[in-house]
């Protein structure tokens, strides 16, 4: 199984995040061709396809990006990030890119990926808004199913650490939902899920929680782990012989191997209580009896 990965790419206007002159439309072209030479089974973006102006620029930009996946000849599957959102509607993104953003399972064969799509409009004030009923939907695909799981999102949900994180570091609760931890357990329980793919955080990233390899992905047009130079990342997942490999192409290489199983197969054991709420005295006097 092999499936072609591209996220933030943030086509549009000159920012000061970008590098002069910055233009990813010719690496996005470089990336559908690059997938239909090693003929991959599924081409994955995981949003924010636009810095967002105006409804007629967000309009216009994402069109173009369309227009270049359009060329890819096997399956595509799209989720939506904040920046699609804030002019745009989910209809809109629907017409340009020719399919359905809301949450969908896709058959892979020994596989599912489960394209997950809560709701991903954000309030620059307070963040994203909770899960919520979206997270009822995820649970019950991952139940309907025992084999291993694929998730795809725009907005990870490991929860990890964002020290560094050029947007984040300061704004760590922009970088996730509030839900965080009650979604990795209600998935977690399920036993079903493997792999957790996102964006959003324009780093790469592995940690595994549960059992469950929660991955982000390089964004396209970033630069600020790379300066002066464009990211230009785009990646390749392969899954073979019980083994996942992701490979981050670009200035922002990243290469990750680890085995691909669903968590319930080695789930692991509970978090211990806080040491603070241990009777210490007591397991003195039960250690010297």
């Amino acid at each position: 199984m092999k499936i072609a990965i591209i996220t933030d790419i943030h086509h549009g206007p000159q920012s000061h995040t970008k590098e002069a002159g910055w233009d990813g439309l010719p690496v996005v072209r470089q990336f559908i061709d690059r997938a239909i030479e090693r003929n991959v089974d599924l081409v994955l973006d995981l949003g924010d396809h636009i810095s967002d102006t105006t409804y007629e620029n967000d309009y216009r930009f994402a069109s173009e990006l369309a227009a270049i996946f359009s060329t890819f000849p096997g399956k595509r599957v799209h989720v939506l990030g904040n920046h699609d959102v804030n002019n745009l509607s989910i209809t809109d993104n629907e017409a340009i890119f020719g399919q359905s953003m809301q949450s969908s399972v896709h058959d892979l064969g020994e596989f599912r990926l489960i394209a997950w799509q809560p709701d991903v409009k954000i309030d620059m004030e307070t963040g994203f808004n909770s899960t919520g009923a979206h997270l009822e939907w995820l649970v019950e695909a991952l139940k309907a199913d025992e084999r291993s799981a694929i998730i795809a999102t725009h907005v990870p949900l490991s929860g990890h650490s964002q020290i560094g994180n050029y947007y984040f570091e300061r704004n760590a609760g922009y970088s996730t939902y509030p839900d965080h931890a009650a979604v990795r357990k209600a998935v977690e329980e399920t036993g079903n899920a493997a792999l957790w793919l996102a964006g959003h955080v324009h780093w790469n990233t592995i940690t595994n929680v549960g059992n469950i390899q929660h991955v982000t992905i390089q964004s396209l047009s970033e630069r600020f782990t790379t300066m002066p130079l464009t990211a230009a990342a785009y990646a390749d997942l392969e899954i073979k012989d019980g083994e996942l490999t992701i490979d981050v192409h670009g200035n922002d290489p990243f290469h990750v191997r680890v085995p691909f199983r669903k968590s319930g197969e080695r789930p692991w054991v509970a978090p211990m209580q806080p040491f603070s709420e241990i009777d210490w005295a007591e397991r003195r006097k039960q250690a010297r009896a």
